[in-house]
């Protein structure tokens, strides 16, 4: 299933719950060249790195207010600034450079959009139910995060 992958949901999560903003950065962005090394990339990788980074500014934005809500509300936004970013960048080499090849590219998107949504609320449950119960199990985690 094409777009179906944890990069979203880590995005996301490492916002939320790593305390140093650079490495919440880091964190997706090494899982995305460590993933281009093996299925290698292309030019759009600049941009697709970048509304990566969006995802983790989701995640920042929920870091006091961790909640099933805030997480979902964050994941759904994140999702959607990515779907509009990339798909605007791959509007350039494919589509004709109108407000037709504008809806062309946002209308081929959908399927990747929706895979990406199911993705990230299912390793979202996993990244962020992890932790949730980690934290249960060992409380000094819960004194500060990551």
């Amino acid at each position: 299933m094409w777009n179906f992958t944890a990069v979203g949901a880590l995005a996301v999560f490492a916002g939320a719950r790593i305390a140093d903003k650079k490495l919440a950065i880091i964190v997706p962005l090494a899982a995305m060249v460590l993933s281009d090394l093996f299925i290698g990339g292309d030019f759009t990788r600049p941009v697709v790195y970048a509304a990566f980074v969006c995802m983790v500014v989701c995640g920042i934005l929920i870091k006091d207010k961790v909640s099933v809500t805030n997480v979902a509300l964050a994941s759904i936004a994140g999702a959607v600034i990515f779907y509009l970013i990339t798909n605007f960048a791959f509007l350039y080499p494919w589509y004709p450079h109108n407000m037709q090849g504008v809806m062309q590219s946002y209308i081929a998107g959908l399927p990747f959009l929706r895979n990406m949504l199911i993705a990230d609320a299912f390793y979202g449950v996993v990244l962020f139910g992890g932790f949730y119960l980690l934290e249960r199990k060992y409380p000094a985690i819960s004194a500060g995060r990551i």
